[in-house]
């Protein structure tokens, strides 16, 4: 291929193009299977095939669990392989909420609107294009690249799982996995005024519960002194009144020495002695809340809530659904105990619907992450390189079990509202963060 013909293939218009059309095929994910269209889904896959016919004319590509593809790219040796992920499903859209459709991949103060953008068919964009370019090129890596791609993140699917379970019959122990999770972002960190590039080498666990507690019911005219309601809401304030440990782990203390020595004034003092300073912090993120906090402790989330179905009727039974989020120093029997102790209920009823343990800690002196690391600083030459753990969910949680480099980044500089356009009304991305992530896929592979 002329370079040329290569130059006009991967031009700014052409790139905007192809990613407008992933983003117009209606991936959605419902926890009711009967909802799904999975003819939506094989579409995207064809399109897959007809906007990178490099990559299926040089990849083997198999199919695992019901979304599941997976794109081997065979290298020059037999060395350790990477494997470079994203999803493609996406969350329901009330369209109603929205400023333009959710799925016309509408271009708009000079970005793409559209479900996905963010998360994360514009990770999956800039994974095949990187690679569709390489090999135009005459790009032959130097060990085998996987390209992991499933379509049911959203829903915890089988098809990760699945595709996990293929490469571990083969032996096969990635040297690298990447998916997503950290982003470059900036006023996230105490007295770091620069942005910062935040790789997940931890992921927290998950424990979806419900708390409930049952008596006789009856007409709301004439109410016990402690109706069902009003115990279970006690249960509640004591939950907040006396929250899970705080812990500081690796992932955390390293991220806080790493930016710390970037801060300024009192806080660059603060971090570089944590060991001093760790009570008072904990204080502190325990009052402030939020991401800090987070990064501490299994949280604790009041989700759902359920009574009477009438006003005048007093429920039977009442229910609260909680999402918690675990820090890998508890464990999730530890941690069902401590919210049946400090509800001071002995008949209270904690029903468990899904669960997972923390996933265990990557390192940051890896070859992987020294790569990931140069790859950011040659996108975003500002930015303070970080490990970090991340407080959400992935796919990347399975790859543990073949692989100790399970690294997380989306390589995205967002401002905090563009952070919260994710499953959110109105997603979006920039143009240019866009191409960045591309480049940022670019520079990765020079590595391999």
């Amino acid at each position: 291929m002329s370079s040329d013909t290569i130059k006009e293939k991967f031009s700014k218009a052409s790139r905007i193009e192809r990613f407008q059309e992933l983003i117009k095929i209606k991936t959605i994910s419902y926890n009711d299977p009967e909802k799904i269209d999975f003819a939506v889904f094989k579409q995207f896959e064809n399109t897959l095939a007809q906007l990178y016919p490099s990559i299926h004319a040089a990849c083997e590509k198999t199919h695992h669990g019901p979304t599941g593809l997976l794109f081997q790219l065979k290298g020059r040796e037999a060395g350790a392989p990477i494997v470079l992920m994203s999803h493609y499903d996406v969350v329901p859209v009330n369209e109603e909420l929205w400023t333009v459709p959710a799925f016309d991949a509408l271009i708009k103060e000079d970005a793409i609107w559209g479900r996905g953008t963010l998360d994360t068919k514009g990770t999956l964009f800039a994974v095949m294009e990187s690679v569709e370019e390489n090999l135009d090129q005459g790009f032959v890596p130097k060990n085998d690249i996987y390209l992991s791609f499933s379509g049911d993140e959203e829903i915890s699917g089988d098809s990760a799982p699945s595709i996990v379970r293929h490469l571990k019959s083969l032996g096969i122990e990635p040297a690298l996995v990447l998916d997503e999770g950290g982003a470059v972002v900036e006023e996230v960190f105490p007295g770091l005024k620069k942005p910062c590039a935040l790789i997940g080498v931890g992921e927290k666990g998950y424990l979806d519960v419900s708390i409930s507690l049952e008596g006789q019911g009856g007409h709301s005219s004439a109410p016990p002194a402690q109706t069902l309601v009003t115990r279970l809401a006690k249960v509640l304030i004591k939950l907040e009144q006396y929250p899970l440990q705080a812990h500081f782990t690796p992932p955390v203390s390293d991220m806080f020495k790493t930016l710390g020595k970037e801060s300024e004034g009192v806080y660059k003092f603060i971090f570089k002695h944590l060991n001093v300073f760790a009570p008072l912090l904990k204080w502190y993120f325990t009052k402030q809340g939020g991401e800090m906090n987070a990064m501490i402790r299994t949280t604790i989330a009041p989700t759902k809530m359920a009574g009477s179905k009438a006003f005048n009727v007093m429920p039977p039974v009442a229910t609260i659904g909680l999402n918690l989020r675990i820090l890998g120093t508890d464990k999730i029997d530890d941690v069902i105990a401590h919210i049946k102790k400090v509800s001071g209920e002995p008949d209270l009823i904690v029903t468990v619907h899904e669960r997972r343990e923390a996933s265990p800690d990557s390192p940051s002196d890896s070859t992987g992450f020294k790569n990931v690391k140069n790859a950011i600083e040659a996108v975003w030459p500002n930015a303070v390189v970080s490990p970090y753990l991340m407080l959400a969910g992935s796919d990347s949680r399975h790859f543990c079990e073949v692989s100790k480099n399970v690294l997380r980044f989306s390589a995205m500089a967002l401002s905090k509202t563009e952070r919260g356009l994710i499953h959110s009304n109105d997603e979006r991305i920039t143009i240019k963060g866009l191409l960045e992530a591309v480049d940022f896929y670019k520079a990765l592979l020079k590595h391999y």
